[in-house]
């Protein structure tokens, strides 16, 4: 009997592609990433991670004072200065994010974010994450340019009232106020009006008593700017007053103020 052996011979094929793009690892962006010193939350610092933030302001590329403060309608303006270093020396912004009184605190947080990585851009477009980065716009855009038809005016008022009573006696109390401000840099002005009254009555045996306060009151500042250091104005206050036994109260304060550092660095000093 004949032995049939038959041989099977098997080959593979490796396919190796040459000249495309291998992506960086997280370490070597991390090493060619933006240097940033900044009091930075830890909210920022999740946001905002395309950058190494080190605790030495001498091993920055860049660093950020921020501050803060209260705006004429009550809400809050955050101002960044960006100072460069090293490769960065000479480069300096100014970032001012205003929010409005009625936001809320995530809301301010996102635009304190959304301020600080449109101000950084500038100096990551000098490293190799700048080609990593992506800006989209997410508004369209009107046909129109809307203006400020109130010229920075800021009007407020508010009214509210009590009432109570038992069978020999009631309560009544009424209380208004209106109030409008400006402030730019050339004026400071703040307007406020005032009305209240109120009024009480008993019941006795040998008749009926009654009381009542009435007050109105307005009070002025207007501040005007001179310069970079100077203002000039004053505020001043008008009134009567039943509670007070006063019929008319006048009173009128002006001034001037010298500031040793110009208002343009008032928020960094």
């Amino acid at each position: 009997m004949k032995k049939i052996v038959t041989l099977f011979c098997g080959f593979s094929i490796a396919a190796i592609s040459y000249g495309q793009d291998q992506p960086e690892s997280p370490d070597t962006l991390r090493k060619d990433a933006l240097n940033v010193f900044m009091d930075a939350s830890s909210y920022i610092r999740k946001e905002i991670n395309f950058v190494n933030y080190v605790r030495d302001i001498k091993d920055a590329d860049v660093y950020i004072i921020s501050t803060s403060q209260t705006t004429g309608a009550g809400g809050r303006e955050y101002s960044y200065f960006l100072i460069g270093q090293k490769r960065f020396e000479g480069m300096k912004d100014t970032l001012i994010y205003p929010s409005s009184p009625d936001d809320t605190e995530d809301q301010r947080r996102e635009g304190q974010v959304k301020t600080l990585k449109m101000g950084l851009m500038r100096y990551v477009l000098k490293t190799p994450l700048a080609k990593h980065m992506d800006i989209r716009f997410t508004e369209p855009l009107k046909d129109e340019v809307s203006i400020d038809r109130w010229k920075n005016w800021v009007f407020s008022t508010s009214a509210n009232g009590y009432l109570s009573g038992q069978k020999i006696y009631n309560s009544f109390d009424f209380y208004g106020s209106l109030s409008a401000s400006k402030v730019t840099s050339e004026w400071k002005i703040d307007l406020d009006a005032y009305y209240s009254y109120g009024e009480d009555t008993y019941e006795f045996d040998d008749g009926t008593y009654s009381s009542s306060n009435k007050s109105k009151s307005f009070d002025a500042l207007i501040v005007k700017s001179l310069g970079e250091h100077w203002s000039v104005g004053g505020s001043t206050y008008i009134g009567t007053s039943t509670y007070s036994n006063y019929d008319l109260h006048f009173t009128i304060f002006p001034g001037i103020e010298y500031d040793i550092f110009p208002y343009s660095e008032s928020t960094r000093k």
